[in-house]
């Protein structure tokens, strides 16, 4: 599950960037692709927050 979260988060920071650099798009669809690519962006960040490890877990040294 973690796994598919970071691919998520790492595909939307790509298509983000793609999308503000190298895209060309103007307008609407420049404005469309930025928010789908920030809500991937923002849902797989929160999706890994939620899943990370107790804080109980992460002193004593569990991954």
């Amino acid at each position: 599950m973690r796994f598919l979260l970071w691919l998520l988060f790492a595909a939307g920071v790509l298509v983000n960037a793609f999308v503000n650099t190298l895209s060309g798009w103007t307008g609407a669809a420049h404005v469309a692709a930025s928010v789908v690519s920030g809500v991937l962006v923002l849902g797989s960040a929160v999706g890994l927050w939620l899943t990370r490890a107790p804080a109980g877990d992460r002193a004593r040294g569990a991954v």
